[in-house]
């Protein structure tokens, strides 16, 4: 009964973050900023000391970063689709991403003003910029049947990535 209380109230506040997050894109987009231009300025410092390295291998940031959307988005559900030593693939299921879940997935993006493009557009650019600190490459990629493909790699000429 406790883990039903505490887990219900753990999907509160991943539903809050959320919202403070697309409410943080609306308010960029009313100060003349893109989505791209919001996710580069909460994005382009942090990622070395958020890993613990300047260099993580893809294995590595793929793991810290499943760390985080289990912590983070609870609801969300995904799994690993491929793994190869220089390129994986994250799956996010439909209906399950982390800019909205559950049946009426877009409402609080709506209801903010927001687009499902203005959200993918922010997502995309924060894996980006994120990514490249770690000298790694990082774009989430929507796709046609709802569901939406984390790629991670390596840059060309780093080691073991």
């Amino acid at each position: 009964m406790i883990q039903d209380i505490i887990g219900r109230q753990w999907r509160r506040t991943a539903r809050g973050r959320l919202k403070f997050e697309l409410a943080g894109i609306a308010f960029a987009r009313k100060m003349g900023q893109n989505p791209e231009d919001w996710a580069r300025q909460l994005f382009s410092a942090g990622a070395v000391k958020w890993i613990g390295k300047p260099d993580p291998t893809v294995a590595e940031y793929l793991a810290k970063e499943m760390e985080a959307f289990r912590t983070l988005y609870p609801e969300v559900v995904f799994e690993v689709a491929k793994e190869a030593d220089n390129e994986t693939e994250l799956v996010f299921a439909q209906g399950s991403c982390l800019g909205g879940w559950a049946k009426n997935q877009w409402t609080m993006a709506i209801d903010l003003g927001l687009g499902k493009g203005h959200v993918c557009r922010y997502c995309r650019e924060a894996f980006r910029v994120w990514a490249r600190q770690l000298r790694l490459k990082s774009c989430p990629t929507p796709q046609t049947d709802g569901t939406c493909i984390l790629r991670v790699g390596g840059e060309e000429g780093k080691p073991g990535g």
